[in-house]
Order: structure tokens, then sequence, then C-alpha cells
């Protein structure tokens, strides 16, 4: 199937749409990731409300909620699959633009390196194109043979990693770090806090030996299991995948809207 996108009421080519090979425009704006299961992206107006407070933190203008759900339809209808990505982006020129490509669901374990980040990380935390900077880091975790890194900020903190957040066990609590150390306030992070009783605590580097067990998080991942950091082999216990089991069934409850 072809690519094409969504713009000003059309459904367009890349080229047309002015996006490059993996779909991003030139420019800069906001975006949204969001994982679609059988036409349905899943919370939708989640994501809308997060897009909606970045654009007027950055006086951006952003589109009505009626057109950006008759984007969504629209693109959605004409590249369907059963497991999509579905990715909204609002240009600094109030274009907005909508892209569904299939998604692979990651059956594989999360293998995670340690990287420390010496630049000040900006509070709050947005999705911002250009995606570069997260990208480039993702991209030298594989090259160092890493699914991704575990970021840890200037201050000593564990933070997320380069496209996700982080939920550990830690003497017996399931724990995220919190917003103001640099992490994204992700979709599903707020879900399992709100749902799962995912506590919002500062996570030291030193902690990361004390690490039982843990997930990386997102839209698209819902909680992918971590099986080792570095070195290190993460048992895969029967809590972890009964916590998984919670977390996907939160996920499917709140799919909806």
């Amino acid at each position: 199937m072809s690519q094409i996108a969504w713009v000003a009421g059309r459904l367009l080519s890349y080229e047309e749409a002015q996006l490059d090979s993996a779909g991003w425009p030139a420019g800069t704006g906001i975006f949204e990731t969001i994982k679609t299961v059988n036409g349905q992206p899943w919370a939708l107006s989640r994501h809308m409300r997060r897009a909606l407070n970045s654009a007027r933190r950055n006086d951006l203008s952003f589109p009505n909620e009626d057109l950006i759900r008759s984007a969504v339809a629209e693109t959605i209808a004409a590249s369907p699959y059963p497991i999509g990505r579905l990715r909204l982006l609002f240009g600094i020129d109030g274009t907005l633009r909508v892209t569904h490509h299939e998604y692979l669901e990651l059956l594989s374990t999360a293998h995670l390196g340690i990287r420390s980040v010496t630049h000040e990380l900006p509070t709050p935390v947005e999705k911002r194109y250009p995606y570069t900077q997260n990208l480039e880091i993702l991209s030298q975790a594989k090259i160092s043979g890493f699914d991704d890194y575990i970021l840890v900020n200037a201050d000593g903190f564990v933070t997320e990693t380069a496209i996700a957040n982080l939920v550990l066990k830690i003497n017996g609590q399931w724990v995220t770090p919190p917003l103001s150390d640099g992490v994204l306030p992700g979709v599903m992070r707020a879900l399992l806090i709100e749902k799962n009783g995912v506590i919002v605590r500062r996570i030291l580097a030193r902690s990361i030996d004390e690490i039982e067990c843990g997930f990386v998080v997102s839209s698209l991942k819902i909680a992918q299991p971590i099986g080792q950091i570095e070195d290190r082999i993460l048992v895969i216990s029967p809590d972890t995948e009964q916590m998984r089991a919670e977390f996907a069934a939160t996920a499917l409850v709140t799919s909806v809207g």
C-alpha cells in the first residue's frame, strides 16, 4: 500500500504532503503517536488533550476536535491495518498531517543499556519534531547492542528511555520517575498511575541495580517487559506477567475515545 497522508481535507502522497520517507515534515511542531486496533485509535482523547496543552504552551494554532477525529477516521479508512501506528503532526504553521501505518507487536523482552544525559532537559518534556535527538540516541543504543537506553539526567536520576517511559519494580513497589526529572507525560504512564497504583518517585541511578523487574511503557508498546539491563538478566516472574496483563487490561478498557 502506498504511503499517504491526510492534509487539509485531502489524502495525498508523502511527496505531495511534504513528508520524508519516514513520515516526518520539515520544520517544527508537536506530534502524537497512537496505537490502533481494528481501526480503533486507543485513548485518542487523551492524546489530543496532551497535544492541545503543548500547543497552548507554545502559542500554536490547534484544529478543533471534530476536524481531528474526521481526519483520523479518513486516514485509517484509507490505510486499514489490524494493528496500526497512527501519527498526528501539528505544524508550527498550523498544518495538521495524519498518517497511519502497520505496527508489528513486539514479542521479545527489552535489553536496555544505561546512558547519562549531560544537557539540561526541558520541563515539561513535549512530543516535538524534529525528533532527531531521540532517534539518534535510539540508533546509538542499537549500534551498542541494546534495544534502547535507560537515560539518567545530569542530577543522577533515572528519567525514561529515548522513546518510552519506564515502570520499574524496586523494593517490592512499582514506581515511575516524576515529570520534574525530565520525563515525557506519557499517556500510558498516566493511565498506569491512575488505574494500577504505580507510584511516582525519584529513582537514583545507583538504584538501577535494585530493579527487580520492569517495563518499557508507551502507547505502542503498552508494557514491554525488560529482560536485561546491560549484563544483568531480569527474571520474568509470574508477578511480572500478572502486572503486564493488568496493564494491558487498563489499555483495553481505556481504548475508546
